[in-house]
């Protein structure tokens, strides 16, 4: 009797363990997608390739000289998080298309990131506080997160996914997924573009100056795709304007060097740039003022001289020598209009062009 009563008892035990197997629910094809959307809102990591894809895609369509710092680029992903969780997805039970392939339909609604930031994004590109990208970005995109829970949605959109039976579970294609995502938050670099299109900018303007005053083309010749030859050419031109009557062809080179060497020796820098509309922007450029110009004229100036020739060679010696060792004002900052339409002609308006170039290097 003893025996026969753990005999049963161990049959109830193996069917209740049966019943309970086979009522456990399988993952379906549907289930699985269900999952990797809610990974993709809530670990981290996850949004990455959506963010460099992104990254890639802007870089590409602004023509962006500026790389997307390393260290924004977790926050900007805690960014498309919290915009992805806006987003419902309505997954309807996966269509079977083959023997391993399943088909499943997802519909949501498309939070565009662009059109609900885009007034946020342009008042704050008027009063960007630092010269700092990862800063400014940042501080945008907490501003742009507040904006997120009340926003309106797009019109449903419906996509289908294929999922494929892998062993005992499923899997599905990385860039199936990342284009749904990318499909749900349209614009989802905005914010991030709102503030690279100024430091963009600023970092034109500063190779700018680097290129003209200084024949230092390289970072030029990103904005521009000019070649090496072609910047240096444009560079030399700029000098031909100081080839002087009354010079040889050698004392004139000789003359031109030495502005080259005075100019080389500019101290300026770009610092806090503003955009004020779509194609004007407003900079500070901190300079120490170089009055090796100025220095010199008076210094000619105040010779005696009996000759032409005497003329110019004193005027020679005492640029050679300012453009060895050049002499500087007192450091200031002054705030510059840049049109970028102007930039296309290659020029700036006079009176802003003036300024700058006044303050850089005054001649007068």
């Amino acid at each position: 009797m003893k025996k026969r009563g753990l005999s049963l008892l161990f049959c109830m035990m193996l069917i209740a363990a049966v019943f309970a197997g086979g009522c456990e629910k399988k993952e379906t094809a549907d289930d699985y997608l269900g999952r990797q959307i809610t990974k993709a809102k809530e670990s981290e990591g996850e949004l990455l390739k959506v963010l460099e894809d992104g990254i890639v895609k802007v870089k590409d369509k602004e023509s962006f000289v500026i790389d997307f710092p390393e260290d924004l680029k977790e926050p900007y992903e805690a960014f498309l998080q919290k915009a992805l969780k806006q987003v419902q997805f309505e997954l309807n039970k996966a269509d079977k298309e083959s023997e391993d392939t399943y088909l499943v339909r997802v519909a949501y609604e498309p939070l565009d990131i662009a059109s609900v930031t885009e007034a946020m994004n342009e008042e704050y590109a008027k009063n960007i506080a630092s010269t700092n990208l990862t800063t400014e970005v940042q501080s945008l995109i907490e501003k742009d997160m507040e904006l997120l829970e009340s926003a309106e949605k797009q019109q449903k959109k419906t996509e289908t996914i294929q999922v494929k039976k892998s062993g005992d579970g499923f899997s599905i294609k990385e860039e199936d997924v990342k284009k749904l995502l990318e499909s749900a938050l349209p614009g989802y670099m905005a914010p991030y573009t709102a503030v690279a299109d100024v430091f963009d900018m600023r970092d034109f303007i500063q190779a700018y100056l680097d290129a003209s005053l200084k024949g230092e083309t390289e970072r030029y010749q990103l904005h521009t795709g000019m070649t090496k030859e072609e910047a240096t050419a444009w560079y030399e031109e700029s000098f031909k304007n100081f080839e002087m009557d009354g010079f040889s062809e050698e004392q004139s080179k000789r003359f031109v060097n030495a502005m080259k060497g005075i100019f080389k020796n500019c101290k300026y820098s770009v610092g806090i740039t503003k955009r004020n509309t779509m194609t004007e922007y407003v900079f500070d450029l901190t300079t120490t003022p170089n009055t090796s110009v100025l220095s010199a004229t008076e210094e000619l100036n105040a010779g005696v001289y009996y000759s032409q020739d005497a003329v110019n060679a004193a005027c020679l010696d005492i640029y050679d020598k300012y453009a060895a060792e050049s002499t500087y004002g007192e450091e200031k900052i002054v705030t510059v209009t840049w049109n970028a339409f102007s930039l296309m002609n290659d020029q700036m308006e006079d009176a802003e062009y003036n300024k700058l170039m006044d303050a850089v290097i005054p001649v007068e």
